[in-house]
């Protein structure tokens, strides 16, 4: 045992916070060895206790038995998702199908179900009293040991220990790929004329010090330097190197993605489900594939309908252009941005001033401080998960303290592409914790002003962050954004909305031009989401036997999906193709993307809650916190729901919102 790692006992820092500038790879493994080996023994302690049953000796010892594995992945997850290093990316390699073996170990262990059914038949007996949070947590782990295969019989979960390594492996696999493809896909200019459109301070942001300029690739198939891009040639280049990502060369994607779904198909059968996405959507709000697609078939179709209706404009306004003959995908945002300019009688060049990042960044925080009373203090005397990430101490309204906010802005080719936030410590009453989380961009360093899209990212992931520092729960395990795939993008989508008021980013005469021009271009914004959705839910919709068994046929079975679920269009392709779909193949999102659409009915319902109530009022904050950000996964989030409107979501301030029927 090495005694100078610190992650071996809980930080001496302030709030926890991990001594992020002493950790080393060699650290990492150790605490992940000692701490699965940690946990296996508190938890064969937990299955073998002859003591009855009770609420300690179960759900106490259960929610602690992690504590050094759990405090090992979230910081060693949090650092490389932010920075990482070939060490980091090879350790996770290796970690992966160990930790999945763990895992399995885990929920296959028919003596620790037995534990948790003698304490729920105590308590059925009144034997044991249990709280609110107790009852939700037992019920929930019951439920999760079913559907992790705890029933099947021997050769059963030897089948299902092989797939739950082999994914792990592959999963691992894309993440590295993937963002390998993007920082190769990058977009050399070597001629200053085809960057015309840009700023000379973009133009200088892109320069590579060789006489040559590089256009990086976000992690989205839209590449948002293409409104401004004059020379349409470039144009088709960067939106031919961004759909092109990981479809052969060294970071080829395909075969893994592939064996990912075909892996997750078998396993979904041999647990007797129908398919992965109905195992997904039953431990999720939506419970059923059926009201999942119910909901996204006919928005996209609605969507698409309404795509090809602003194509025709926006095809006539580029013959007047006189850039080509053929109106292309690579055309449709430059002459989208032309249009709406003309329209509104504003355009980005208009908005940019006002939105330089660290000024947004003051007014997420201003938003924040307004509507619940919390503070911020900058903490330089501390490190963050990257020596660039910026630690703010968070007070509420009367001083006390709530916890650690890390923020992490700039892009770098180490960093995995778009934004989210982390849990680096969970707030929890089982071990008296306060909170710490992050929240990681991708702004492009040395151009300083970010897109209107940019800020609406920059409210909705401190929307996550908000929901991690409010947290008020007993078990860590339940505490903040540890919900339901479908519910945790709710919360953060309605933080957006207070980058909306009039004043908070933007003086009221340029917010009432965006606001009227919301609904402008909405068809493209969600047709891409929703071809992305369905595309997402035709991978793990197929049955085992329907699905590719090769990479040559990603293309074509991507191609059938769009068309089958009626999405398919040659100038709005999805938002993420199967290649690069890192929600799906490489996070935790697999038939669960359809989450974000979810969660938007909630954020347009709550919404309207607040527009009914007052709008932004301290009091209308307190009660949004109180009865929905605090309590978490701590007991049924449909009830925390209820708890705050007073009711079940409706979708129509979402159809308004959009401007769409259905």
């Amino acid at each position: 045992m090495t005694a100078a790692n610190p992650l071996l006992e809980r930080s001496h820092l302030p709030y926890q916070l991990p001594d992020f500038a002493a950790l080393t790879p060699e650290h990492y493994r150790e605490a992940y060895e000692l701490g699965t080996a940690q946990q296996r023994a508190a938890l064969d302690a937990l299955a073998t206790n002859a003591e009855p049953a009770t609420v300690e000796n179960v759900l106490h010892a259960w929610d602690t038995s992690g504590d050094l594995l759990a405090r090992t992945a979230m910081v060693f997850q949090t650092v490389k998702g932010a920075d990482t290093t070939p060490e980091l990316d090879a350790l996770n390699e290796e970690l992966a199908p160990v930790l999945a073996r763990h895992s399995d170990a885990i929920w296959l262990d028919r003596r620790l179900f037995d534990r948790f059914t003698e304490l729920a038949t105590r308590a059925q007996a009144g034997e044991v009293t249990l709280t609110a949070e107790d009852a939700h947590l037992l019920e929930d782990t019951l439920r999760r040991f079913t559907r992790a295969g705890v029933a099947l019989d021997e050769a059963g979960q030897a089948r299902l220990r092989e797939l739950n390594t082999r994914l792990a492996e592959l999963g691992a696999s894309f993440v590295k790929a993937n963002r390998e493809a993007r920082v190769a896909g990058a977009v050399v200019v070597t001629d200053r004329a085809e960057l015309d459109g840009l700023s000379d301070a973009e133009v200088d942001a892109l320069a590579s010090g060789d006489g040559t300029w590089t256009i990086e690739l976000v992690n989205t198939t839209r590449q948002p330097i293409l409104t401004r891009l004059h020379d349409r040639g470039l144009r088709r280049r960067v939106y031919e190197a961004s759909i092109a990502r990981g479809l052969g060369g060294e970071h080829d994607t395909r075969q893994l993605i592939v064996d990912i779904a075909r892996a997750r198909a078998e396993r979904a059968q041999l647990l007797g489900y129908e398919h992965h996405a109905a195992l997904v959507a039953e431990s999720g709000c939506a419970k059923t594939t059926t009201a999942v697609n119910e909901l996204v078939g006919p928005l996209g179709r609605a969507a698409l309908a309404q795509a090809e209706a602003d194509a025709v404009g926006f095809a006539e306004r580029f013959a007047q252009l006189g850039q080509g003959e053929d109106f292309a995908a690579w055309d449709w945002e430059y002459v989208a941005d032309i249009v709406r300019a003309e329209t509104f009688a504003f355009s980005d060049a208009d908005v940019e001033p006002h939105l330089d990042v660290t000024k947004v960044l003051e007014a997420t925080y201003a938003a924040a401080h307004d509507l619940y009373g919390i503070t911020f203090t900058r903490r330089e005397d501390l490190v963050g998960h990257t020596p660039e990430a910026e630690v703010y101490e968070i007070h509420d309204a009367d001083g006390t303290p709530i916890g650690l906010f890390l923020m992490d802005f700039w892009a770098r080719p180490t960093k995995n592409g778009g934004a989210w936030m982390t849990s680096v410590v969970r707030q929890n009453h089982l071990t008296r914790q306060l909170p710490v989380v992050t929240n990681n961009c991708n702004y492009t360093r040395g151009n300083s002003a970010i897109s209107w899209d940019g800020v609406i990212t920059m409210f909705h992931e401190f929307g996550h962050a908000l929901h991690g520092l409010f947290a008020d729960s007993f078990y860590p395990s339940r505490s903040g954004t540890a919900t339901p795939r479908d519910f945790v993008e709710f919360p953060s989508q309605v933080n957006e909305h207070w980058a909306w008021q009039p004043g908070r980013v933007l003086p009221a005469e340029l917010l009432d031009k965006l606001v009227a021009a919301r609904s402008f271009n909405q068809g493209f914004g969600q047709l891409e989401i929703m071809a992305a959705t369905l595309l997402d839910q035709a991978w793990h919709q197929t049955p085992l036997e329907a699905l590719p068994v090769s990479a040559d046929e990603v293309e074509d079975f991507e191609r059938r999906a769009l068309e089958f679920w009626g999405v398919a269009s040659d100038l709005v392709p999805p938002r993420y193709r199967s290649a690069y779909f890192s929600h799906i193949f490489g996070g935790g999102y697999a038939a669960g993307y359809y989450g974000y659409t979810w969660a938007e009915v909630m954020d347009a319902d709550a919404v309207a809650w607040f527009e009914e109530n007052g709008g932004g009022t301290r009091a209308n904050g307190d009660h949004f916190r109180r009865t929905l950000l605090a309590p978490g996964a701590s007991v049924d989030v449909m009830d925390t729901y209820r708890s705050f409107r007073g009711r079940d979501p409706h979708l129509e301030p979402l159809l308004e919102r959009l401007g769409m029927e259905i």
